[in-house]
């Protein structure tokens, strides 16, 4: 389907891509990571053909049919959610409908059967009439409601956005799957909707992801190889395993690497030792001109920088309440709509909370709430006397000052004993050597936002509420945000959506659903397990009306008889038809009689009218 030969990408003097020799079978499954800037988003545009190599080449199947989720903002106008969603799918119905008329007023026209013939086969390969009630259930799964799909997309967020094109990307069925971060913009119950989806896709994909929980799945449920492509700085490696495997392969490969490098090492230092010891003699000249040579050719083993495992006590306050905060039937609403209504919630001193839900159900605010940085509208917020609230979220971000350096914005409002292991806990936030004297103002999003989660930690606290920590940072960072909430000593209640993150740390879920609050007091397995108990058990099941439906009972009529239309068309080109006439012409007749009983029945199903389609 796909095949990279010696492919490279360079801009300016920096070689982003080096050496990638790949191939991708119909079924194939590819994870594609790396850290941020190594050039992943590139690779899929070089093999959608949006971008070329600059050098090397890539083949691709003739009539391949790519989709492609991008994970930078897509901007939609002029739709409706549902018209948006089932555009490719009215555009189908549009084209048929035109063509039957045309066939109408030139029944005998074999281009014009031949184009209907196309035209068909493309509507049946996107779902035909079953596309309307998958579509339903695409954009239910990611996380719609009924009551948005006459809202125009233009009032949709950004993230949501992106959500309307994941959905007609899945309902287009394309023969290769280009998906770049799909999960950011996903809440838990989305992702793992998605993970079914995917799981149940007959084509390939390449899927950019530092979700472990997700691409674990998508690998080990394809029909084809499963495969792990990394991008590491330049080079390019293969590991035929799931993401779980790729991490202890390569961490294996690089110890192996530094083992390599350390016998290289000794070796080095014996010959210098020969060398200096003998420099001076005139009958082992030869030998030290020798080792000399031998030390300018040799091939030095490249050592990748690893990152310390670095241990750090975070400033702590004091406090022996058992009780930090409690929430009293707290309802909180705006301009009139509810978000929180009725919410009971204690928070002991030790816990490690995650705090789950769709997006859109008030994760946000009830983390305002608890940090005390937003009132209830109904209700009491009680709060520890020396409690101590280090707050994390986006909008702190933007309140960085551009001009200040890594280190001076990290050393503001810090304590003196801090401020002398500054370097060191700069480290842990992965600001090494030179970094730490950047400007604010040139630091990647990521950078900025592992900068404010470091300040408000290094701030003395007793309580830490992040809301989204992790989000849009790439492996290496979420590990140390990891590894920092891990180190800390006090109480944490994170809103996030990142599994890994969640199943490290948190040891008592908090999901909102319906402005409620839902508590679950073990770990990440401990929610799952509950959770699908509950589905087991039919109390999270949809009803759905046994009953079918008029328009149900009228497309049902429809794929009937397209499918009879489907075998006459199909008839027409055989041998026998050519010599019996009488027999082409009433099978003909019969096509015809279909056609017009298939519009008519469109008309009365909503079809028919190109503005019907459109609007």
């Amino acid at each position: 389907m796909i095949r990279l030969r010696d492919v490279e990408y360079s801009i300016g003097e920096h070689t982003l891509l080096a050496g990638v020799n790949a191939s991708l079978g119909f079924h194939d499954r590819i994870g594609l990571v790396g850290a941020n800037g190594t050039g992943k988003t590139t690779m899929l545009r070089i093999i959608k053909n949006e971008v070329a190599p600059s050098r090397g080449e890539v083949e691709r199947r003739r009539n391949l049919k790519i989709g492609y989720l991008p994970q930078e903002e897509i901007v939609l106008s002029g739709n409706t959610l549902i018209a948006e969603v089932l555009r490719d799918y009215n555009t189908c119905l549009n084209k048929l409908s035109r063509l039957r008329k045309q066939i109408t007023a030139a029944p005998h026209s074999r281009d014009l059967l031949q184009a209907y013939e196309q035209a068909e086969d493309r509507f049946n390969a996107i779902g035909g009439y079953q596309y309307e009630a998958k579509a339903q259930r695409v954009i239910a799964g990611l996380g719609f409601t009924d009551t948005e799909h006459d809202k125009r997309v233009e009032e949709f967020s950004s993230g949501w956005q992106m959500r309307i094109v994941l959905a007609r990307i899945l309902l287009s069925k394309p023969d290769l799957l280009l998906l770049d971060e799909p999960t950011n913009h996903l809440d838990i119950e989305s992702i793992q909707w998605l993970e079914e989806y995917l799981g149940r896709f007959k084509g390939a994909m390449i899927v950019v992801s530092h979700d472990r929980y997700f691409l674990d799945r998508l690998l080990e449920n394809g029909r084809g190889i499963s495969r792990i492509w990394e991008i590491d700085f330049g080079a390019f490696r293969t590991y035929r395993t799931d993401y779980t495997g790729y991490l202890q392969q390569s961490m294996v490969r690089k110890e192996r690497l530094l083992h390599r490098a350390r016998v290289q090492e000794k070796r080095i230092q014996e010959i210098r030792e020969f060398i200096a010891r003998n420099k001076a003699s005139k009958s082992k000249a030869r030998l030290v001109k020798s080792r000399e040579k031998y030390l300018e050719r040799m091939e030095r083993v490249q050592i990748e920088q690893a990152r310390r495992n670095i241990r750090l006590d975070f400033p702590m306050a004091e406090i022996h309440s058992r009780r930090l905060v409690e929430l009293l039937n707290v309802d909180k609403s705006y301009h009139g709509l509810p978000v929180l209504k009725h919410v009971n919630l204690v928070i002991e001193n030790g816990e490690k909370i995650a705090l789950i839900g769709r997006n859109g159900a008030g994760k946000s605010t009830l983390s305002r709430i608890i940090s005390g940085l937003e009132e209830p509208t109904m209700g009491v917020r009680k709060a520890s006397e020396r409690l101590q609230i280090g707050v994390f979220s986006h909008e702190l971000v933007l309140k960085l000052d551009p001009n200040s350096t890594v280190l001076d914005e990290a050393s503001k409002d810090a304590l003196p004993e801090v401020r002398q292991r500054i370097r060191s806990y700069l480290g842990l936030f992965l600001f090494s050597d030179d970094d730490v004297f950047k400007r604010v103002g040139v630091l990647s999003g990521g950078e900025k936002t592992r900068l404010v989660i470091l300040k408000a930690m290094l701030m003395p606290s007793n309580l830490l509420v992040f809301d989204e920590p992790t989000y849009h940072l790439d492996r290496e960072s979420t590990d140390a945000v990891r590894q920092a909430v891990q180190l800390y000593r006090g109480t944490v209640v994170l809103v996030t959506h990142d599994r890994d993150l969640i199943d490290s740390f948190a040891r008592r879920l908090i999901e909102l659903k319906d402005g409620k609050i839902h508590d679950y007091p073990g770990d990440f397995s401990y929610y799952l397990w509950k959770r699908k108990a509950a589905i087991k058990s039919g109390v999270m099941k949809k009803t759905r009306g046994k009953q079918e439906s008029r328009l149900e009972k009228i497309k049902r009529t429809i794929i009937q008889k397209e499918e009879r239309r489907k075998k006459l068309r199909a008839s027409f080109t055989r041998q026998v038809m050519v010599s019996s006439p009488r027999k082409s012409k009433k099978l003909f007749d019969e096509y015809q009689k279909l056609t017009r009983e298939i519009e008519e029945l469109e008309k009365r199903f909503g079809f028919g009218d190109d503005d019907v389609y459109n609007k």
